[in-house]
């Protein structure tokens, strides 16, 4: 016999989950965007006064505005500039971190706060066409002009430049690298041809378009970089080396003759990588040994142009820093500094710092810490040149023929204080 189940209950309904039901929008603007004047900046200026945007509701207020109604918009809000937003100002000291972000707007932030403005300038560059590019230029050389920590607005100036208006983008660009944007600026010279990249490096001195032209193709700008005090020393080096293996014929005057402009370059490193190179022509007369002088300041320049050449040399040539000391030997004071001690173990009063003294022979000298040193010599204030992690002090007195280094005082710096 089968026996019929009763059948089950009908589910009782549930009340809708509050948080998985999508809610109504409620519009926050209430403008006729059919009807709303926008011929003119000063109509659009208006408007932006009705749309009135905060830091809590711009996202909110700017995603209602109708595409159509955008450009106008966007075209006088670049127009009115006002949009460098800066962190608060610190106390300047040597510790200081480095500033990486700009701040964003408060929630109470108006249409006046450039921190507010610049996320509208964001909005406003990319609500743009390209033909509308000529009529906000003024707008965009003040973007491209804007130093860091500011980033995200240059590039997205720039980028609004069509890529085929090289004129313009190179404009834009030199402006950014002239305003402390150099990493930013020499990642966006992938879109010029290889005239506007020569106009870089030769009038407008960005150091990265010369990495992408080559020395063997573009001789003459690499022999204009080598001698052009207006570039960083890293990119007229690599320029210098760059040439050297690209020349074939070692007597080549026109290199020739670069080294030896190089050579007296103010850049202790590039004089020594154009000593360097001509030594390897066979000219020694640029070897930076001691000069005969009674003046510190032609001893020290000979000191820093030495530190920087005995990074090229190879493991088997001598330290020609022995040719600067007296033939006792070279005394070399060392300054160690721990922030934990507590016994003043060298007796100067001060129990974080410990002083050792070592009279070096002649024949056993080496230029100490020698990647710190050349850092070091970017920074000197008479007789001492300081990195940031150690004080060089050089000790001269009158020997045979003129000054000697007869004392070399390393004194450890104290580390930066955490915050």
């Amino acid at each position: 016999m089968i026996v019929s189940q009763p059948p089950a209950p009908a589910p009782r309904p549930q009340a809708p989950d509050r948080d998985l039901e999508p809610r109504p929008s409620t519009k926050l603007l209430s403008i006729d965007w059919t009807t709303v004047p926008l011929a003119s900046d000063a109509e659009a200026l208006a408007v932006w006064k009705t749309i009135a945007p905060t830091g809590a509701d711009w996202e909110a207020k700017l995603d209602e505005i109708p595409v159509a109604n955008a450009r106008p918009l966007a075209i006088a809000l670049l127009r009115g500039g006002n949009y460098t937003c800066m962190p608060a100002a610190r106390p300047v000291v040597e510790c200081a971190p480095l500033v990486l972000d700009v701040p964003p707007p408060a929630e109470t932030a108006t249409l006046s706060d450039p921190c507010l403005r610049r996320l509208l300038a964001l909005w406003s560059l990319g609500a743009i066409e390209p033909d509308d590019v000529a009529g906000i230029s003024d707008a965009l050389r003040a973007i491209a002009a804007m130093p860091p920590p500011e980033s995200q607005l240059v590039a997205a100036a720039i980028q609004a430049i069509p890529e085929t208006d090289l004129d313009r983008r190179l404009e834009l660009v030199a402006i950014a690298y002239r305003a402390g944007q150099r990493e930013l600026a020499n990642g966006m010279l992938g879109t010029l041809d290889e005239a506007h990249l020569i106009e870089a490096v030769t009038k407008h001195k960005i150091d990265g378009a010369l990495e992408v032209l080559s020395a063997e193709g573009h001789r003459e700008v690499y022999l204009r970089a080598v001698t052009d005090e207006a570039l960083p020393a890293k990119v007229r080096t690599s320029a210098i080396i760059d040439l050297v293996a690209a020349t074939h014929e070692p007597s080549a005057r026109d290199f020739g003759t670069a080294l030896v402009t190089a050579v007296k370059s103010k850049d202790c490193e590039v004089a020594a990588a154009a000593a360097r190179a001509l030594v390897g022509r066979g000219d020694k007369r640029f070897i930076p040994n001691r000069p005969r002088t009674s003046k510190p300041a032609a001893m020290m320049r000979s000191l820093c142009v030495l530190a920087s050449y005995e990074r090229l040399q190879t493991n088997d040539e001598p330290s020609l820093l022995a040719t600067y000391v007296p033939a006792k030997g070279l005394e070399q004071v060392r300054i160690a500094f721990d922030a934990l001690a507590e016994i003043d173990t060298d007796g100067d009063g001060d129990p974080r710092t410990e002083r050792t003294t070592q009279l070096v022979p002649r024949g056993e000298i080496v230029v100490p810490e020698i990647d710190d040193l050349v850092r070091a010599f970017r920074r000197c204030t008479g007789t001492t040149c300081t990195s940031g992690d150690r004080d060089f002090t050089f000790g001269f007195k009158a020997g045979a023929g003129g000054l000697v280094l007869a004392r070399l005082e390393i004194a450890e710096r104290p580390p930066c204080p955490r915050r």
